[in-house]
């Protein structure tokens, strides 16, 4: 709408008093012209100051403010961070921004999806009895646990009972396991919440409070670190990051456990201790938008392929 001025000294009228006029005397043309300027002035302001808001009202009905689109989290684990977010970019979810992979440990993604703080969740665990009457899991996978140690070690392989003790802290010393070496033992374990972490603790039935000594880690990268560092530090990675590790050239080695040194496609057939499904959850009933193509996609040959990439061995068909 264009703009509206008044200028008063327009609107207003000098008279000249007339010639020969006494200086003292009221100029009453020029008196009786202003009390009738005054009112239109006002009338003016008024007639802008509705033109002005009703115009801005108009622009208001005509232009809505958008909303915002609903946002779609997908919690991830942090040995399925990598795949979750290829998924996402794979399904170029991510694209209009509505999808977001969240980091968390795998304890945590299932309550976030159990309270509904999630949509989704890929987890490294399975779920408990309790926890899968109220989600649908999906297996997608096979992963395995390796315990690795130093390179520099004289070990090369050990039981389930002596890795419970050495986890509990129950063994401190290598020289109480025989030829293991001498010095203080260094178990390297991963975060509380974690699902490799939940996945090792089961199996030895070791409990959730730690004892001192032992060093907490929040992902393979960091265990492997850690290990490849400490001559008498002993850890728990999972089989893919152990066999990138080898291959960056990494001072680490591999423990047979139990016998078995079984990589993430061997779990799908033997019986191992440190074998742990990759799972994918969400509520109990039918998957819709952005979880349904997720769904979709993991359960076809492209999902499949990014599957293995990612360092698992599928799930049977």
């Amino acid at each position: 709408m264009a703009a509206v001025f008044v200028d008063a000294g327009q609107a207003r009228h000098e008279v000249d008093t007339h010639q020969g006029e006494s200086a003292g005397l009221p100029r009453e043309s020029s008196i009786r012209h202003d009390a009738m300027t005054m009112p239109l002035l006002r009338r003016l302001a008024t007639i802008l100051s509705f033109s002005i808001a009703a115009a801005a009202t108009g622009a208001s009905a005509s232009t809505p403010a958008a909303k915002a689109p609903p946002e779609t989290r997908l919690v991830a684990s942090p040995t399925t961070i990598a795949m979750a977010r290829e998924l996402v970019a794979s399904l170029q979810l991510s694209r209009s921004g509505t999808v977001r992979v969240v980091p968390a440990g795998s304890d945590s993604a299932i309550d976030d999806v159990r309270a509904g703080r999630a949509d989704a969740a890929l987890i490294a665990r399975s779920l408990t009895a309790e926890e899968a009457q109220s989600l649908h899991a999906i297996t997608l996978a096979s992963d395995s646990l390796l315990l690795i140690v130093n390179e520099r070690s004289p070990l090369h392989e050990l039981d389930s009972a002596t890795t419970r003790r050495i986890f509990s802290r129950e063994v401190s010393d290598w020289k109480q396991l025989g030829d293991a070496g001498t010095g203080s033992i260094v178990p390297v374990t991963r975060r509380a919440g974690d699902g490799t972490r939940t996945t090792f603790d089961n199996a030895f039935g070791i409990g959730r409070v730690i004892p001192s000594g032992i060093v907490e880690l929040a992902t393979n990268r960091a265990a492997v670190l850690y290990v490849a560092a400490d001559p008498q530090a002993i850890g728990y990675v999972s089989a893919d990051a152990y066999e990138d590790a080898r291959r960056r050239g990494l001072r680490i080695r591999a423990l047979r456990l139990d016998g078995q040194l079984p990589g993430a496609t061997e779990c799908r057939r033997v019986s191992y201790p440190l074998c742990r499904p990759i799972v994918f959850v969400r509520p109990i009933g039918k998957p819709v938008g952005d979880v349904e193509q997720m769904e979709r996609f993991l359960r076809s040959a492209a999902g499949s392929a990014l599957i293995e990439r990612s360092g698992f061995a599928g799930a049977p068909q």
